[in-house]
């Protein structure tokens, strides 16, 4: 499994990748192709020969793992994400994928957790305040697949796991990235961008073969939405 910008792939066989809203889009990291989108508020954290593994980080009874078929994105099962704080919820879910993180063993899935909070507000407060708006909390649980269950981690999974790299630096050191480039990753023999391309209102994903920097295909994930023209005075 690699991890790409917005989601994670299985090599060259199945990527799959979460829009604003947290749509899931399953795609063939070869060509393009769309097989299929399923869900909302969804972040996708692990892909396997037969389930994607994602959070839904926005339900009201917080973060719960969703296991969907890899086939056709079917909902299989659910469970809710113990033991995650009540304010951290709205850290996981307003923070950048770094902050859930899975590995595969087996047929389970190690289910990383961090959340945490600091002082947002205007001019600098003393360092008691600056102690209560600090919150930092994490977690880790092991997503059975074949029992359909999640089991709370070992004592040292969180540990013996460290979080992955990013390889943006990596692939920006090898070969230049283009402008409009603000993440990358790899998925089987292919680079995969997430870019911003000018004069548009668009953000994609892009398939770019390594060898000689040619797009294979390109997908729309978001719409942003400019803010309309101020009213003449």
């Amino acid at each position: 499994m690699q991890r790409i910008p917005r989601g994670v792939t299985d090599d060259d066989r199945l990527a799959v990748v979460g829009t604003r809203a947290g749509v899931l889009l399953a795609l063939d990291p070869r060509t393009g192709d769309v097989r299929w989108r399923q869900g909302r508020g969804l972040r996708p954290c692990a892909v396997t020969a037969h389930a994607v593994v994602a959070v839904r980080v926005d339900d009201p009874d917080g973060p719960v793992v969703v296991v969907l078929d890899s086939a056709d994105g079917r909902e299989l099962w659910t469970a809710v994400l113990p033991d995650v704080p009540i304010w951290a919820r709205r850290a996981l879910a307003d923070d950048p994928p770094s902050s859930l993180d899975c590995t595969l063993d087996g047929e389970q899935v190690l289910l990383r957790w961090e959340a945490s909070t600091w002082y947002e507000g205007g001019a600098a407060p003393g360092a008691r305040v600056l102690d209560e708006h600090a919150r930092q909390a994490d977690g880790a649980v092991r997503v059975d697949l074949g029992s359909r269950s999640v089991q709370p981690a070992s004592p040292g999974d969180l540990a013996a796991h460290a979080r992955p790299e990013r390889e943006t630096a990596e692939l920006a050191g090898d070969r230049g990235l283009a402008a409009d480039v603000v993440d990358a990753g790899r998925a089987g023999g292919l680079r995969v961008e997430l870019a911003t391309p000018a004069a548009t209102d668009a953000v994609v994903l892009r398939g770019v073969d390594q060898e000689d920097d040619a797009v294979l295909w390109e997908v729309l994930l978001d719409q942003q939405t400019r803010r309309p023209p101020p009213l003449p005075q």
